[in-house]
């Protein structure tokens, strides 16, 4: 767990553009660390109520445990997660890297108390729950799990569990607003100027990153500067959703809504090619099975000089841990993905190197990463969350 150093005023003015920095305020901050703390208390129950405390104390590693316990090879991903998060939190000493590393117990493992943060972050902003939500559905049937009885998608993707996610990937969620309100502010400053712009979104979910982008373009009487919004989502209740939520929010709005799947033609799913002045994603790009070949299928589709916008959660350093791969290292389309040494080393977030990297390979000019994220994790490790955008060129 990255420990902060530096009170709330000096890391937030570490952020020169008071836009960007509104967005990070010191209720979020404070929430993430909290809930930060809680995935690793959840971690360390995990570890003592699946008897994993004493292969620690002895060293082992995720795929040792998996074979020694009979569990499901897909139960190394999670396993390997939980004991680098509980290393990068001074509980184990690693040793290697990659698949192969060992962890070792410093000393006796506190059993952990997830409920403790959690409320801690209840009281500074109830608003911050739902993401403590989310990982307590994870919990209790993380044994089933690492037995192969049940996968990460029947567990968490059940339509009992929806409303679990449309509490999360929700505007109203502290935890998770930001992503869409600083993709927001993105994509305002990537439309073009002087006539009204075609956006294409890619994995729009339940819609929560259109409204608050057209909450931003209504905030300065904007929303004419966009001609065209075409609305993507892969899963239909996601897309029915989205569909009411945004006619009845904006009906003053051109939207358009499609199902589209972005590891597929973009064209051969009717979203015609050089339509789009900006094609916009949050926390959608990073689970492409392919990344070159839909980065790619976006280049196709935006006009020469548009602009890809994907606001994502981002890894300052390679392999470092970050809190919200607790849940989502449970599921496939997070983790089978094809990976690549420059852009892709691995399953889920990508660094700000590898993005950049990506769109230079896909044919990409002028990226940008906003905030900072790069010099601001010389201060604080804990900002994971970046808007990168890319141009095609003209």
């Amino acid at each position: 767990m990255t420990e902060r150093t530096e009170d709330l005023e000096t890391l937030r003015a570490r952020i020169p553009d008071p836009a960007i920095r509104a967005l990070f305020t010191p209720e979020f901050i404070l929430c993430a660390e909290h809930f930060d703390r809680f995935t690793v208390d959840s971690v360390l129950r995990l570890v003592h109520e699946l008897g994993l405390a004493e292969d620690l104390a002895r060293g082992t590693s995720a795929s040792e445990v998996a074979e020694r316990r009979g569990f499901s090879p897909r139960a190394e991903i999670p396993l390997d997660w939980f004991f680098r998060k509980l290393a990068a939190s001074s509980y184990l000493e690693a040793s290697g890297s990659g698949p192969g590393a060992t962890f070792r117990a410093r000393g006796p493992l506190p059993p952990g108390d997830p409920e403790s943060a959690e409320s801690r972050s209840r009281a500074i902003d109830p608003a911050s729950v739902p993401a403590f939500a989310v990982v307590r559905a994870m919990v209790e049937h993380v044994p089933a799990f690492l037995r192969g009885e049940k996968t990460g998608e029947e567990i968490l993707f059940s339509p009992a569990r929806l409303p679990l996610w449309f509490d999360y990937f929700s505007n109203d969620n502290l935890l998770y607003q930001i992503n869409n309100r600083l993709g927001a502010e993105a994509v305002a400053r990537a439309l073009p100027p002087g006539r009204p712009a075609t956006i294409v979104e890619i994995g729009g979910g339940a819609g929560s990153a259109a409204l608050a982008l057209g909450e931003r373009l209504a905030r300065g009487a904007a929303l004419g500067r966009i001609d065209r919004y075409v609305f993507t989502e892969i899963v239909p209740t996601f897309l029915r959703r989205a569909e009411r939520s945004l006619r009845a929010r904006f009906p003053e709005l051109s939207i358009e809504f499609a199902r589209l799947d972005m590891d597929r033609d973009f064209v051969a799913q009717g979203v015609p090619a050089g339509i789009a002045d900006v094609v916009y994603a949050v926390n959608t790009i990073h689970i492409a099975r392919d990344l070159s070949a839909t980065l790619a299928r976006v280049r196709e589709t935006l006009r020469p000089g548009g602009v890809a916008v994907f606001s994502e959660c981002v890894r300052p350093r390679p392999d470092q841990p970050i809190y919200v791969e607790f849940v989502f290292n449970f599921l496939e389309h997070f983790t089978g993905v094809v990976t690549d040494a420059a852009t892709r080393p691995t399953h889920g977030f990508l660094t700000p190197e590898n993005w950049r990297a990506a769109f230079a390979a896909a044919g990409f000019e002028k990226v940008e990463i906003l905030p900072d994220v790069e010099e601001l994790a010389r201060h604080y490790e804990a900002f994971f969350v970046a808007a990168v955008s890319a141009r095609r060129p003209s």
